[in-house]
């Protein structure tokens, strides 16, 4: 290697991290020496602290921790990715879970439990510790019941104990145990239809990508498209300074910067307004002469948009709700459909894990009220926790005619309207 090259980097480096430290940990300052028991990596405890902070929970973030530090001792598993993702939802759900139930109280209770499986023998537990140690798990999501399955690829040190399983499977375990494999999800993966995947990224760009954008749409095609839209509308921002990167513009403040082109720019920040009750603030600036001003969404909605939002009713079976903050990314049903109970509805993506909503009863789909389909168009909706998604209705009487078997949307009809047949 050349020394010099190495010494040039090294320097470029030092130059960097002093603006990179203080947001590498920016709820808990310093070393955590406790790292070495929940095996949080430094990258991911970041941008957990930040998922925590935004669904306001930061105050739970410890008890998340402690989580952690018992599961690893149960599951025995861990790795940057996706084991962080997974181990640390795990922690986030169950943590939460025990908060909305009965709150800091439920959380010790739930700690205790699992402190308690960890240090004490099988054989010396009590009958109702074994029972209660069935609930450290009840709130999981698909992905930590497939890791248990082994759809992640092997365990390292083998599968967690059959109890494992009940808590986290309910009455399925039996039949998640006699599914559980070895094999690797590598060797059945199919292979990327790259003609295929360039086309729909051209499609969505309005254009044809390069070479340097496919490969960024191919590994994180939501995030890629965000990023070459904005350069498209806005231009590059790397141009920026790294301190105006980190630290943004004070009123008042200029700015001289060259576009990618070698142009030179001025830019002269005005005023920042407060947020407003949806949440916006106005940003005037004055741009080569030119004065602008544009919105930006700093936070929630807090008027009259946050009342207009539409909450199930967590008494109606038939109100389908968002289980927490998180983005919409797929909806499977629409008004008109007949459900079962156990069918899945939609998939809510928080923090980086997908979570399946699956009908409570069987009904008949009355009204959706956010609809996405990631996978065809790579664009995700906004959804708050207990926001009204899908709406059921009772199931509706089926046409007895096998030929016709249509849903009778009227209760006071003797004859079908589809096939004219007399309704039973």
């Amino acid at each position: 290697l050349n020394k010099d090259a190495i010494r040039d980097a090294n320097f470029v480096c030092k130059q960097i991290m002093p603006y990179c430290d203080r947001y590498c940990s920016p709820y808990f300052k310093g070393i955590d020496y406790d790292v070495t028991r929940h095996g949080m990596p430094g990258g991911a405890t970041s941008s957990s602290q930040e998922c925590a902070m935004k669904q306001g929970y930061i105050h739970l973030l410890p008890y998340m921790l402690k989580f952690l530090e018992g599961t690893r001792q149960i599951v025995r598993y861990h790795d940057v990715t996706p084991g962080s993702q997974i181990t640390w939802n795990t922690a986030f759900l169950a943590v939460t879970g025990a908060w909305k139930r009965g709150g800091e109280e439920e959380v010790r209770f739930l700690l205790e439990v699992l402190n308690e499986v960890t240090r004490t023998p099988e054989s010396e537990l009590s009958s109702e510790m074994r029972k209660a140690r069935l609930n450290i798990y009840q709130d999981c999501n698909d992905a930590f019941r497939k890791l248990l399955l082994g759809k992640f690829g092997r365990l390292p040190l083998g599968f967690p104990a059959d109890w494992v399983y009940e808590s986290a499977f309910g009455s399925e375990w039996k039949s998640a145990i006699a599914n559980r494999t070895e094999v690797s999800p590598l060797e059945s993966l199919p292979d990327v239809n790259l003609a295929a995947e360039e086309a729909a990224c051209t499609e969505l760009l309005k254009r044809k990508p390069t070479k340097e954008e496919f490969v960024l749409y191919l590994n994180h095609p939501a995030d890629a498209l965000k990023t070459m839209q904005f350069r498209m509308q806005y231009g590059d921002p790397n141009n920026l300074p790294l301190h105006v990167w980190f630290e943004g513009l004070k009123p008042g403040q200029d700015l001289y910067f060259n576009d990618r082109s070698g142009k030179p720019h001025h830019l002269l920040l005005l005023s920042i307004s407060r947020p407003n009750d949806a949440g916006v603030v106005i940003c005037r600036y004055v741009l080569d002469s030119e004065i602008m001003s544009c919105e930006v969404q700093v936070a929630q909605p807090t008027g009259q948009k946050a009342k207009g939002l539409t909450m199930a009713d967590p008494a109606n079976k038939f109100h389908v709700a968002s289980p927490s903050n998180g983005d919409l990314w797929v909806m499977y049903v629409h008004p008109g459909d007949i459900v079962k109970a156990g069918e899945e509805l939609f998939n809510v993506s928080i923090m980086k894990q997908e979570k399946a909503v699956l009908a409570p009863v069987d009904g008949v789909v009355k009204r959706v009220l956010k609809t996405a389909d990631f996978k065809e168009n790579k664009q995700m909706v906004s959804v708050r926790e207990g926001e009204l998604l899908v709406e059921l209705g009772p199931v509706p009487r089926i046409c007895s005619n096998e030929a016709c078997a249509q849903p009778i949307p009227m209760d006071n009809v003797s004859f079908c309207p589809y096939c004219g047949s007399r309704v039973i």
